[in-house]
């Protein structure tokens, strides 16, 4: 009989223009979490100024993310709740994508990531960065 390692649950909260805004997700595997932040960090320090040659890195990076959110409470402009998958996450502003995917990092990992530059996400609350439930 072997040991299955648990999968911990984050909950972000956000502070700030992002005030409001809950986050329910999961974590990935180290080397996909790896990839993803290398990722994260070179897209989110470019801001707006993605050129043609990112959008691979984009996809990856959206697709990836989506594969560990589990629930968000993000509406639309009429009130109706947007899925939280990757039809859901291609839908939104590229900046505030980047913000939670950014928090989400952070807490998964339990680093602080400098873009070097002001984040629109503000700062998140420590709960962010514990594990809320084990499963």
């Amino acid at each position: 009989m072997g040991f299955r390692a648990p999968s911990t649950i984050f909950k972000l909260n956000f502070k700030g223009e992002l005030e409001g805004l809950e986050v329910a997700t999961k974590s990935v595997p180290t080397g996909d979490l790896m990839d993803l932040m290398r990722m994260a960090v070179s897209l989110g320090s470019r801001g707006s100024d993605i050129k043609p040659e990112d959008m691979d890195a984009v996809n990856s990076l959206f697709a990836g993310f989506a594969k560990a959110l589990l629930s968000w409470n993000l509406e639309d402009e009429e009130g109706e709740p947007i899925p939280a998958t990757l039809e859901g996450i291609v839908g939104q502003e590229f900046n505030f994508v980047i913000a939670i995917i950014m928090t989400w990092v952070e807490a998964v990992a339990g680093v602080n990531i400098d873009l070097e530059k002001d984040s629109p996400s503000g700062k998140t609350s420590m709960e962010g960065n514990i594990p809320m439930e084990l499963l």
